[in-house]
């Protein structure tokens, strides 16, 4: 299927990542056709359902504590017609499957970063990746810090803002949305 608009989404309460975010976001975590994608903060599933769209012979694992976004996640999950996500109702870290898994999404993580990079590294492949989008400086310092602390290696921030045109009258006018840091990095390699 491949990338979805925003418009396709059912979005109610919880926040979406818009369109542009995802594309690179899904982009930055490199996807492989088996690839086990854990969404920690899936909200209205807008990256897992996309990133599922990808996974031939992969599967993701949508984690959410928000009891109120959950029938709107499973409800794109049905309108997408995917068999390849399972949601998961809870907080992360606790909530995600001790499975080995080699790809991860940071959405939000309530204070919890540290414990749910921890989990990646013990539960994740060598050679896995994840990815945090952040839109406050406090997390952007926050998760930068605790990926150099946990020793992950080639560690990226993108900082990404998108302006969408609005007519006002004749004219067309730009309006923008929250910057968006993108933080990719990848595990290192156990020996």
């Amino acid at each position: 299927m491949g990338h979805i608009y925003d418009k396709e989404f059912v979005q109610k309460e919880l926040p979406m990542t818009k369109q542009e975010i995802r594309a690179i976001s899904i982009a930055k975590l490199q996807l492989q056709d088996d690839s086990i994608l854990v969404d920690v903060g899936a909200g209205t599933g807008s990256i897992g359902i996309e990133a599922a769209t990808y996974l031939r012979n992969g599967n993701v694992f949508a984690i959410e504590k928000e009891e109120k976004g959950i029938e709107t996640l499973k409800e794109n999950i049905n309108r997408f017609k995917l068999d390849n996500i399972e949601v998961i109702v809870g907080r992360a870290p606790e909530a995600i499957p001790t499975i080995q898994y080699d790809r991860m999404f940071i959405g939000g993580s309530t204070g919890s970063m540290r414990n749910i990079l921890e989990h990646f590294i013990k539960y994740s492949k060598d050679n896995s990746r994840v990815v945090i989008n952040a839109i406050t400086l406090e997390t952007l310092a926050d998760a930068t810090k605790l990926l150099k602390e946990l020793n992950f290696k080639n560690i990226e921030v993108v900082n990404v803002v998108v302006y969408r045109g609005k007519s006002i009258g004749p004219y067309t006018m730009m309006y923008g949305e929250n910057p968006i840091y993108i933080i990719t990095a990848d595990k290192e390699e156990t020996k």
